[in-house]
């Protein structure tokens, strides 16, 4: 019944973990940040058939599982981006129970809450959820270092018998996370010595039975068996071999004080097309660049240090469709909770009870504290980021929840010395932790994120004045495009077309690269008669014509039209899947892909379209649907008015779509083209 009861348990925090990933995942698609960019690129030159051939011009040569991982999940969902989040989605709750099984084998607690209590750490904690809709490698490496970890620990449990599968299993899996990231290849010797300790019993026991380090060669050789393949397919395709990346002498000259901006770093870099050479390049100029100054190496040291504790607002930390946004309010608030206090609450206890375990010899304790000494010293030494936090979570997560339990316990024992080295280790990383914190960041949005949130739910209810002062109390806490946006929304709903607009154009001198706030204004200029002036926002210089077209469709809802001058700058919300205008054939209209939309009255019968296909392999033929009908016609080069009977309309909105389908063709610039339309016309 026990063994019954806690497997509920166990369900119930996977199912948790996997609705908390999945609301997030749900959010529009994020846009990419980081090296989701260099991700996606490389798993589609590998779909493509082009190899990797992107790191011919790129200024390192990354480790390639992520990649092809990305390619895999990328074919199965059909090119898909947002669907293809969904396996690392299930890797993400497969390391809530990875925590769950790592912290049964340390073994050193037998009260099931506190593995339950770990695992729903992992669960809740947002860092993991939101990076498991990431394109990012994060999420794939800590499955690989923790299933190895567990393995380990493990076969520790069960007596560290010399034939186990187990350390074969670890070893591969260690081997699939070196080529995930290969920061932990020395480590790897740790590992191995740590194998060895165990199986002789005792370190002092190596002398007496040096056999022993073999059971650790087996990890090792296992390990470095999985990532042979990729070191020999490199020594075969560049000019002298690499292990496995290329990120370490980037690394050295990059982030060594070099004389050069980063922007010459990469121009320098990837101006030499083999990565071994570029790599020898850039290890060369790190290298005379701390012979110069060799107290470049004590002064990253703390800013370095620093980096692994700090929670920075970068653009990975929230999944948003464009990163001058703001995060929905309670998002913002449940990050400011599961995201920046409870990962302190993780740093601090897991350092607390890792620290003191490791202190009094606990076997499992030095394995992970070595681990995380390790991550600290490299981190110290090459770059710290906060999100590289994701490699210590194993080790820190399972000792965090025997901190919050066993602590009052622990004051009370005898372990002075352990206790003592514990509490000052942790005091060191949670004074860390606050000292780098984001205060001004936190505190403005959080006071941002109650008024806005008050804001939505007055308007909700109908109490459209009550939200406005709430929107402007929020704008004074923190000003940002997307306050003076939702003020805007208020006063126009109010029938307050000037002060509306007056907010709209707050919100584009705030932050003049973001696209909604040209959306929204010429929406508005446009219903009330200011025709001229809606197609001067319509043509910003810091924003494209194609997010435009495409967030127009998405969030405005414009007043219907019986003419609608395709190309003309004020068609805007009416179109979808539409390319910017042109000019063709002598006149001014926009290409479409191959299914494109149009938003008509809902009353009209008949459709006049003026339609053209401008491609080498017309006439081509097409469907125009509406309301589940179809109609075909077929095209030529010559500019034809195409008329069609509509059915009656089924909706009781304004507006009905029309879709103009047809076979594509692919343009040398990489567009998939459909039809030219110039004209729609209603009746």
């Amino acid at each position: 019944m026990t063994m019954k009861r806690e497997t509920w348990w166990l369900i119930g925090i996977l199912a948790l973990a996997a609705l908390v990933r999945i609301g997030l995942w749900l959010q529009p698609l994020h846009l990419p940040a980081n090296d989701e960019v260099e991700y996606l690129t490389v798993a589609r030159d590998l779909l493509a058939g082009r190899g990797w051939s992107f790191y011919e011009r790129y200024h390192w040569l990354r480790a390639p599982l992520y990649p092809l991982w990305l390619a895999g999940s990328l074919w199965l969902a059909g090119g898909d981006v947002w669907l293809a989040a969904l396996p690392n989605i299930a890797l993400s709750v497969l390391n809530v129970y990875l925590i769950y099984r790592l912290s049964q084998a340390i073994g050193d607690h037998a009260n099931p809450l506190v593995h339950r209590l770990a695992a729903l750490a992992a669960a809740i904690l947002l860092t993991h959820a939101t990076f498991a809709s990431l394109y990012m490698s994060e999420t794939l490496f800590t499955t690989l270092c923790s299933a190895a970890l567990w393995l380990l620990l493990a076969w520790r449990q069960r007596g560290a018998r010399w034939l186990d599968w187990r350390i074969v299993a670890a070893g591969g899996l260690w081997g699939l996370a070196l080529l995930t990231r290969s920061m932990p290849l020395y480590f790897t010797l740790v590992v191995a010595g740590w194998i060895a300790v165990v199986a002789a019993g005792h370190w002092r026991n190596l002398m007496r039975r040096p056999a022993t380090l073999l059971i650790g060669s087996v990890f090792a050789i296992t390990a470095l068996a999985v990532v042979a393949p990729w070191t020999i397919r490199n020594c075969v395709s560049y000019r002298s071999c690499i292990l496995i990346e290329t990120g370490l002498s980037y690394n050295l000259w990059a982030f060594s004080e070099p004389r050069e901006d980063m922007a010459t770093i990469f121009r320098v870099l990837e101006t030499i097309p083999d990565p071994s050479e570029r790599a020898a390049y850039a290890t060369a100029r790190g290298l005379e660049r701390l012979r110069e100054d060799p107290a470049i190496m004590l002064r990253k040291l703390w800013p370095n240090w620093m980096a692994i504790w700090r929670v920075k607002a970068i653009q990975d930390r929230f999944l948003l469709e464009d990163y001058r946004a703001d995060p929905p309010p309670l998002l913002f608030l449940a990050a400011l909770i599961f995201d920046d206090l409870f990962y302190g609450v993780i740093a601090v206890g897991g350092v607390v009870a890792l620290v003191y375990a490791a202190v009094r010899g606990r076997v499992p304790a030095v394995l992970l504290g070595l681990w995380l000494a390790y991550f600290i010293a490299v981190s110290l030494v090459t770059h710290g980021e906060g999100r590289y936090r994701h490699f210590i979570f194993c080790a820190l997560i399972p000792y965090a929840a025997r901190a919050w339990l066993a602590l009052p316990a622990l004051a009370r024992r005898r372990h002075r010395l352990a206790l003592g080295t514990a509490l000052v280790a942790a005091g060191a990383v949670g004074l860390s932790a606050l000292l780098a914190y984001h205060w001004d960041y936190a505190i403005q949005g959080g006071a941002r994120s109650v008024w806005r949130l008050s804001g939505d739910l007055a308007r909700a209810a109908g109490n459209l004045p009550q939200a406005a002062t709430f929107y402007q109390r929020a704008l004074a806490a923190q000003p940002t495009p997307d306050g003076y946006l939702a003020l805007g929304h208020t006063l126009r709903a109010q029938g307050d077309a000037a002060d509306a607009i007056a907010a709209y154009r707050a919100a584009i001198r705030s932050n003049m690269l973001y696209a909604p706030s040209y959306v929204y204004l010429g929406d508005l200029l446009r219903e009330i008669g200011e025709r001229d002036e809606a197609r001067r926002v319509y043509r910003p210089q810091y924003a494209s014509e194609q997010t435009l077209l495409d967030l127009a469709w998405r969030d405005t809802l414009p007043v219907a039209q019986t003419v609608i001058e395709v190309g003309d700058g004020l068609d805007f919300g009416y179109l979808s899947g539409f390319y910017p205008a042109e000019e063709l054939a002598g006149a001014r209209a926009r290409w479409t892909g191959p299914v494109a939309r149009i938003r008509v009255p809902s009353m009209a019968r008949v459709v006049r379209l003026r339609l053209a296909v401008l491609r080498p392999d017309a006439p081509v033929m097409g469907y125009i649907c509406s309301e589940g009908g179809c109609h075909s016609f077929t095209l030529g080069v010559a500019w034809r008015w195409l008329i069609v009977q509509l059915p009656p309309a089924t909706t009781t909105s304004p507006l009905r779509d029309i879709e103009l389908r047809v076979t594509p063709w692919p343009a040398p610039d990489g567009r998939e083209l459909g039809l030219v339309v110039d004209t729609m016309e209603v009746r």
